[in-house]
Parts: C-alpha cells; sequence; structure tokens
C-alpha cells in the first residue's frame, strides 16, 4: 500500500471500486489467479456475501429483492462487515481450515483499532471502502493498488462469450427478484382474513407451477447454456491452482486473467440453481 498510484491508474482503480460487489471481485480474481485462485471459495462464500449482508444493514434494507448490490460502505458498516466476518470464519472452521484459508480470515481487532486501520486501507481517500479495497489489503502478500492497477489495466477485454453468460446471469437475477418480490406479497396477503387471504395463499401454493417461476427456469437454463458455452470455450471448468503452486498459464487455452470471471460465473449459477432450479425428481 506504500506505492502511490499515478492520475491515470487512481482513475482507473476508481472506475473498478464504482462496480458492483460482485464485479470487484471478480476483476481481483482475474488480476490475481494464479496467487490467490486458491481462496476464490472464500471470498465467494463469506467476504462476497458479508459485504452485501453489511451494506443492506447499513441502508436498512431487510429483503433482498428490494436490494440492489451496492459498491461500497461507509466505515461503520465496514466494522460491522470485519466482526461479522471474524464471528463467521470461527463458525465454519471445519469449511474454512486454518490450513487451507487462514490468508483469508481477518485478525480481530478493536473498534478504535480498526477505525485507524481503515485509513490505511480506504485507498482513494473517499471515506467509504469497497471489497476491492478489503480484498487488497487481506491479500497484501501478493496485491497492493498499484500492481492491480497494472495488471488490470494490460488485460485484454472481456471474452465476448463471457459477456454474454454475464449478462445470462443478471437476465436470472432480475427474475428472481420479481419471484420473491411476488413471494413475499402473496406470503404477506395469505395472513389476511377473510376471502382475499385464502385467495392468496391459494396464489402462493401455487407460485411454483407459475408463468414467473417458469420464467425463471428458462432464464436459470438459459444462463447455464451460455456459462457452459464460455467454459467450453476459453478453458473447461476451473478449479483453484493447489495451494502454494502458481501456475502461467501457458498451458492453459484462456489466459489466466479470465479464470477468475469463470470460476465466478460457475460458482454463482451453481447457488442460484440449488436454491432455484428444478428440483431432482427421486
Amino acid at each position: 500500500f506504500t506505492e502511490k498510484l499515478d492520475k491515470e491508474s487512481m482513475k482507473f482503480f476508481n472506475k473498478v471500486c464504482d462496480m458492483s460487489f460482485s464485479q470487484q471481485a471478480v476483476a481481483f480474481l482475474n488480476a490475481y489467479w494464479s496467487e490467490i485462485g486458491n481462496q476464490a471459495e472464500f471470498i465467494f462464500t463469506l467476504a462476497y456475501h458479508q459485504i452485501i449482508e453489511s451494506d443492506m444493514k447499513g441502508k436498512k434494507i431487510i429483503y433482498h429483492h428490494l436490494y440492489e448490490e451496492g459498491n461500497n460502505v461507509d466505515f461503520d458498516m465496514c466494522l460491522y462487515y470485519y466482526e461479522q466476518l471474524f464471528k463467521k470464519t470461527q463458525k465454519m472452521a471445519k469449511q474454512f481450515p486454518d490450513s487451507e484459508y487462514k490468508n483469508s480470515k481477518p485478525t480481530m481487532m478493536t473498534a478504535l483499532k480498526r477505525k485507524a486501520f481503515l485509513k490505511k486501507v480506504d485507498v482513494n481517500f473517499d471515506g467509504r471502502i469497497s471489497l476491492l479495497e478489503i480484498l487488497i489489503d487481506q491479500y497484501k502478500e501478493h496485491a497492493n493498488p498499484a500492481d492491480f492497477c497494472k495488471r488490470s489495466m494490460e488485460r485484454p477485454d472481456e471474452h465476448p462469450e463471457i459477456r454474454k453468460a454475464r449478462i445470462a446471469l443478471e437476465n436470472v437475477n432480475k427474475s428472481i427478484k420479481k419471484y420473491e418480490a411476488e413471494k413475499f406479497r402473496l406470503n404477506k396477503g395469505s395472513k389476511l382474513p377473510g376471502v382475499k387471504g385464502l385467495r392468496m395463499k391459494n396464489e402462493l401454493a401455487q407460485l411454483d407451477s407459475s408463468k414467473l417461476k417458469d420464467d425463471l427456469n428458462y432464464n436459470l437454463i438459459k444462463a447455464q447454456a451460455a456459462v457452459r458455452k464460455a467454459s467450453k470455450k476459453y478453458g473447461g471448468a476451473y478449479t483453484p491452482p493447489p495451494k502454494g503452486m502458481k501456475t502461467d498459464g501457458k498451458n492453459d487455452s484462456v489466459d489466466t486473467s479470465a479464470k477468475g470471471s469463470l470460476w465466478w460465473l460457475e460458482r454463482d449459477l451453481k447457488e442460484k440453481n440449488e436454491k432455484y432450479g428444478r428440483k431432482n425428481s427421486k
């Protein structure tokens, strides 16, 4: 964090920080896949989901269907982020053991010390903390702002098939919001007395066979096809390199700068499929 960013690099850094949390995480993984790809599951499952929870808390949003993914949090919500992340790493110690994920886990600090620490994490001095800034600090053994900008500015543009897959997943997100909004409306209405309550209760019971659910299933299938095509075209499904092992991409059908994108698409789709996809009949 000691190397200052020049004007062009700072402009680029701010551009990435203005992206959604997920896009920031992908940009970081693309830049440091060889060194940090084996921490991708931690970043997705804990860091990414916790920053969203913290942002929702800061915005006083309870329900996910009312939430638009943000890009930064204030210092107070960042303190909350670290507190909760520390607790979750302890609760999920078996899933994320120190032997594999020690470098991803935050150290416990007092609120006063953490606030002073956050001023150093705030690379662009805007009084807000992005997920990108958190990740660069957490993995400072490998990353720093200047190096991130250099690597990212040199990488090729997003592959067309990866862009199509990303857009397909965005359409899935839109369908999920519509489905969850209707589910919330019907669930609330089903508690009303009389005929109206009974009607909404019946509609709620039939929601999974409604057009909304059909549209969601359709978009999930389209996203699966798009992600599969991108993975096949640019190197197949990726698993992070073994701990301590670095890859130079020479023998891969896609350069390492796109591996973070592919991994994230597949992991995000897997999570959505498990929650909203058609259940396999036994």
